[in-house]
């Protein structure tokens, strides 16, 4: 007996057996290739900076100095001295106000000892009732380390 080979039975079921493990090979076991792609992005970062920048400041004058004398014992109703000022007419001191200083004032100078007249008017202002105003003469010696001396002229 003679057998005869059926080579195409034989082939087609070897070309479904290939597709059908092409197909299963793919599904379960993909390939994927990983691509590596570099590009240079520019991101703006914020980074503090000091700058140091000089400014002149102005002293105080000597009217300035002065004048914040003169408001102190006010305030404080008498000098530095100890000497006894009654300007604030029965108000409190958060109601006076500088109201002008005049223009014209004179500054000496003697040895460490510096004397400053000045016209002031000072505003007396109260809630709900009309203010009151009035002008001093002033003259305020002072020097270093030592009181303050406070004159109404």
């Amino acid at each position: 007996m003679t057998k005869e080979t059926n080579w195409p039975v034989i082939l087609t079921v070897g070309i479904i057996a290939l597709l059908l493990g092409g197909f299963s090979g793919a599904t379960f076991f993909p390939t994927t290739d990983v691509v590596t792609v570099e590009k240079k992005v520019n991101i703006p970062v914020e980074v503090p900076v000091i700058v140091i920048k000089e400014v002149e400041v102005q002293a105080p004058s000597d009217l300035d100095r002065a004048l914040a004398i003169f408001l102190k014992a006010v305030e404080d109703e008498e000098d530095e001295a100890g000497t006894e000022l009654d300007l604030l007419m029965g108000y409190d001191f958060e109601e006076v106000s500088v109201n002008k200083v005049y223009d014209e004032w004179t500054v000496e100078y003697d040895d460490d000892k510096t004397i400053v007249e000045f016209q002031v008017k000072l505003k007396y202002k109260e809630d709900g009732e009309k203010s009151e105003k009035e002008t001093y003469e002033v003259r305020v010696t002072y020097e270093e380390d030592e009181d303050s001396i406070l004159e109404i002229l």
